[in-house]
């Protein structure tokens, strides 16, 4: 087994490799640049006292030229985006996929998982809606220049991915670094991306499988994207797998075959079409104010209890406000400039105290972006309902600092209404309390971290007037 994986190993290396990976393509152009120029003087120089015009004397004028050739060089560097895909995480929620009796219960798009549902000994509830889900981190496509350079074609992997057509563990396919490759069929190549995507992947370890898809791909707006999967996953769990050892069966390897469909969602992830490869990075369209991986905002808000203990309020910031996989797109609005916004986010935490908090999945999002100082600073009025598992009404205004393309400071202020169903589970009642309602203000400090803001300049909206 250990050489088989080396070998497997390698192979996914090599054939990565091949396709000469990255991020970034760096082009360095040289120019020699030579500027000539010709300077002519003239002179006139008459001898002193009366002359006879009635002679002709010879021109007293001279002049004398001079000519420069000055010669430097110049380089330029130009950077281009050099892969097809590149993407944080992606979930998909099947409505078929392994045993109906057994079904996990994940939700639409993978992420609105039954909270209330006890999944002992991980054998989950018969008859959901969703019996499974996929899900995948770190996922990364670039071009595959094989057949004589055929387009939209691509090989890719991700950094760990979950195939769990339902709830038994032992029937759930996982793999490190899996292998993909993939072919692009476009009906329509202009932001939003629509297309077709028939995929053949293979997994290794821990698990061994093969997994056939085809996908109805809608995307990349700001690093959004939906998709609809249908396909067939086929393979083996060895016994020293984790996934048999937490199972019911931990001394026995386990097969896995089933087809499955599902509507999954991705975020920050991002799509090239071949052309944009071609477009330096300065020139890309871009078609949110603001997309980030975190931003998190200590605050001081009304309640009487810190959220961190449930015995002092001596700390000034006694709550937090927490917003993972966040995107700001601009509306086609030419009347307002473009500057109102919808926006969402993967997780959206609301913590104004002890027992006053809430969480919120996929919420829904408006608001207005105003540039206040070019690249350095903007302000942003908002409005915010949480639905799922808390329902949460969240209005605030927000203005941001940005220190670095990746980092930004800021100052945050609102009011928050709502309740936290007690699905939410008993983790999360006993670290900050049992939740109930309530209604409270706050103010506080905000960081983004990996979190791009964008200016006028940069929406494609601007940029193809």
């Amino acid at each position: 087994m250990r050489i088989y994986l080396i070998i497997i190993t390698m192979l996914v290396l090599s054939a990565l490799i091949s396709c000469n990976i990255g991020i970034t393509r760096q082009e360095t152009d040289i120019y020699t640049i030579s500027e000539r120029d010709t300077t002519t003087l003239f002179f006139v120089q008459n001898a002193p006292g009366n002359r006879d015009n009635g002679v002709i004397y010879p021109s007293s004028r001279t002049f004398k030229s001079r000519r420069y050739l000055l010669q430097r060089d110049s380089i330029v560097d130009r950077f281009y985006p050099d892969f097809i895909r590149l993407g944080v995480f992606e979930s998909v929620g099947l409505f078929l996929g392994g045993d109906r009796e057994h079904s996990l219960g994940t939700g639409l798009f993978g992420i609105f998982h039954d909270f209330d549902k006890d999944y002992t000994y991980f054998q989950g509830e018969p008859d959901r809606t969703f019996v499974g889900g996929i899900y995948r981190f770190g996922i990364g496509e670039w071009r595959l220049r094989w057949f004589r350079d055929a387009k939209n074609w691509t090989i890719g992997t991700s950094v760990y991915e979950i195939i769990a057509p339902e709830a038994r563990l032992e029937k759930v396919l996982t793999s490190t670094f899996p292998l993909y490759i993939r072919k692009r069929y476009f009906i329509r190549e202009e932001i939003p991306y629509i297309c077709i995507t028939p995929t053949v992947g293979f997994g290794y370890y821990p698990s061994q499988y093969i997994n056939l898809s085809a996908s109805l791909d809608i995307g990349s707006i700001s690093g959004l994207n939906v998709r609809a999967y249908a396909g067939l996953a086929a393979g083996s769990n060895p016994k020293d797998s984790w996934m048999v050892r937490d199972s019911r069966n931990p001394n026995e390897s386990q097969t896995s075959i089933f087809p499955y469909a599902g509507l999954g969602i991705s975020f920050l992830d991002f799509l090239n079409i071949v052309p944009e490869t071609y477009t330096e990075w300065k020139d890309h369209p871009h078609s949110g104010w603001n997309i980030g991986l975190l931003q998190f905002t200590m605050i001081k808000s009304g309640e009487p209890y810190t959220v961190f203990s449930d015995t002092t309020n001596e700390a000034f910031f006694n709550g937090f406000l927490l917003r993972l996989l966040n995107a700001s797109v601009a509306l086609p609005i030419d009347v307002l400039a473009y500057k109102l916004y919808a926006g969402t986010s993967l997780l959206n935490f609301v913590f104004l105290g002890r027992e006053a908090w809430g969480i919120g999945v996929l919420p829904l999002r408006i608001g207005f972006w105003q540039t206040l100082l070019p690249d350095e600073l903007s302000l942003e009025p908002f409005i915010e309902y949480n639905y799922y598992p808390s329902t949460i009404f969240h209005i605030g205004a927000k203005m941001n600092l940005r220190l670095t393309e990746q980092i930004n400071l800021g100052l945050t202020g609102g009011y928050a209404s709502g309740k936290t169903a007690e699905i939410i589970g008993n983790n999360f009642v006993d670290s900050f309390g049992n939740p109930l309602e309530f209604s409270n203000w706050y103010i506080g400090v905000n960081i983004g971290i990996i979190d791009k803001i964008f200016y006028p300049e940069d929406l494609r909206y601007n940029k193809l007037k």
